[in-house]
């Protein structure tokens, strides 16, 4: 959850929670998890962008899942 706590500080709690209530949820950030252990060190790696782009799509829908989430139990 290492990653995951760089990219969301401030939800970490959140996400911890949600992982072990929501296997959806729970699988969305093992992708992430295991998209970051496959970065290559060296920018330049043509991989590297897939790479990322494929990770900011992931952080997205981490960002709307907790975002859902947030705004159900409000109400």
């Amino acid at each position: 959850m290492v990653s995951l706590t760089l990219v969301f500080p401030e939800q970490t709690n959140e996400i911890g929670r949600l992982r072990s209530s929501d296997t959806v949820f729970a699988q969305i950030c093992a992708d992430y998890e295991s998209l970051t252990a496959l970065l290559p060190c060296d920018a330049s790696d043509p991989t590297y962008t897939d790479l990322t782009d494929s990770l900011r799509g992931l952080e997205d829908e981490i960002r709307l899942y907790l975002a859902s989430k947030s705004n159900s139990s409000e109400g």
